[in-house]
């Protein structure tokens, strides 16, 4: 059954191209050009509304700001252009999703508004670490894994998201809910400390030890233990480490009891573990033990579809612990997907989060590297020192086809799909999943661009 979508939009251009496309998508679109108009179908079921901000009778938003609550509850998003950004903004404050800003990829709208009306998607099916093949496939082998008492090795680059899959483990582990997640930080432990801090000690073991203390092995019963950058343990470290993850029980400092501790053993690095086992840096038995199901996460530049994905989580996040609406233009969302981010999901919080304090009225529309000094801006991206993938060449020589059949045959979808001896749909549903933006070709049907702040 198809959902019912309503478009306000006075632009007959924008209006037909985007009815559409959102009916090749499953909808049933009704188009109204007046706000009059739409104000007579507000009872109607919607599953979501798409309006231009300004329309001849009026402006949307401050329509939107009187309807009732019920109303305003079914996602809305607004089209709009720079003049009228304040506008939107004051609608996010007022309950509405989101705003694009003119002219947008019609492609984030699109996702935008399944995102928003998806009714048939279980908890299984949501993302968790990225909408990317790759990052797919490893959400599909932890859930494989994560009922079973194995040992996890994560490795990739720091900032990828290793302790955040750490996590996502321990929550599928069914005994997990009966004992904590507990993380250590192997690199941040003083070495001097370590056997204290792993497995306790007892009151007076030691100057300083005015009470007993549970170590971080015993916090874990039940739960899980996380070893982040578990290669710079120190050798001795690593032998009695080994010792207390075979036998499960150890002795506190100053007792002469057997303590004993069941839980899940998770271990992280950035370093490559394996060489350096073989260089005797790190024990081959320890390796072994830890190593049960390897899973490698790749770095962000490597995924670039997770991007925006990454971007718009975090952003709602940053949200609601600065306790206020924040409204992102497409300009600056277009700067965040072309970076490299070296430093991976963490540089990509840190710079969002400059963004946010920063933003003037909720609006976060800066300037690349507006408030970054020279030296720590984020570099863009540098396809020559990375070898692309086959299967990436491959769409990317069959996006640049399209586009150059979009330019043959001026714009029309319907003459480029007959270029290129395709079905209308299936262009479409190319176009999408290649990220071939109308912008790019001047679609004279899709004509995004076409409509200046005047029609705004």
């Amino acid at each position: 059954m198809s959902k019912s979508l309503l478009l306000v939009e006075d632009d007959p251009i924008m209006g037909e191209s985007l009815q559409q496309r959102f009916e090749l998508e499953g909808f049933q679109v009704v188009w109204c050009r007046r706000l009059a108009e739409a104000a007579g179908r507000m009872e109607d079921p919607w599953a979501a509304v798409i309006s231009d901000v300004r329309l001849p009778d009026g402006l949307a938003t401050e329509w939107f700001a009187g309807l009732s609550p019920q109303i305003r509850a079914v996602p809305w998003f607004f089209l709009t252009g720079y003049g009228s950004v304040n506008d939107a903004v004051a609608a996010i404050r007022s309950g509405a999703r989101e705003y694009l800003t003119k002219p947008f990829e019609i492609e984030r709208l699109v996702a935008l508004i399944h995102a928003a009306t998806s009714s048939s998607r279980t908890p299984n099916d949501e993302a968790v670490l990225g909408v990317s093949s790759a990052m797919r496939k490893i959400e599909e082998m932890i859930r494989k894994v994560a009922g079973q008492r194995s040992s996890v090795l994560l490795t990739g680059e720091s900032g990828v998201g290793k302790e955040v899959a750490a996590q996502f483990v321990h929550s599928l582990d069914p005994r997990g809910a009966q004992g904590e997640f507990i993380a250590v930080n192997c690199a941040a432990v003083p070495e001097n400390m370590m056997e204290a801090e792993f497995f306790g000690y007892e009151k007076g073991a030691f100057t300083g030890a005015q009470r007993a203390h549970k170590g971080y092995l015993e916090r874990a019963h039940g739960g899980t233990l996380f070893l982040d950058e578990v290669g710079d343990l120190p050798h001795q470290m690593q032998a009695k480490l080994l010792r207390a993850l075979q036998e499960r029980c150890f002795f506190r400092l100053g007792s002469e009891r057997t303590t004993r501790s069941d839980f899940r053993v998770i271990a992280a690095t950035n370093r490559d573990l394996y060489a350096d086992m073989l260089a005797g840096s790190f024990r081959e038995d320890l390796f072994y033990r830890l190593a049960v199901i390897n899973l490698w996460l790749p770095p962000l530049r490597e995924r670039p579809e997770d991007i925006r994905w990454l971007a718009e989580r975090m952003l709602s996040q940053l949200t609601e612990e600065h306790g206020r609406p924040i409204a992102v233009s497409e300009p600056f969302m277009r700067d965040v997907l072309g970076r490299t981010w070296k430093g991976n999901a963490r540089q990509l919080r840190s710079y969002l989060e400059q963004a946010v304090v920063l933003s003037d009225q909720g609006v976060i529309d800066l300037p690349p590297g507006e408030y970054e000094r020279p030296g720590l801006r984020s570099e863009q991206r540098d396809e020559s020192d990375v070898f692309v993938p086959l299967q990436a060449m491959v769409e990317e020589a069959e996006r640049r086809h399209i586009q150059r059949a979009l330019e043959r045959a001026d714009g029309s979808v319907s003459g480029t799909a007959d270029l290129l001896g395709i079905s209308r749909k299936t262009l479409w549903e190319k176009m999408k999943r290649l990220k071939v933006r109308a912008a790019e070709v001047e679609l004279n049907e899709s004509n995004l661009t076409g409509k200046t702040e005047a029609g705004a």
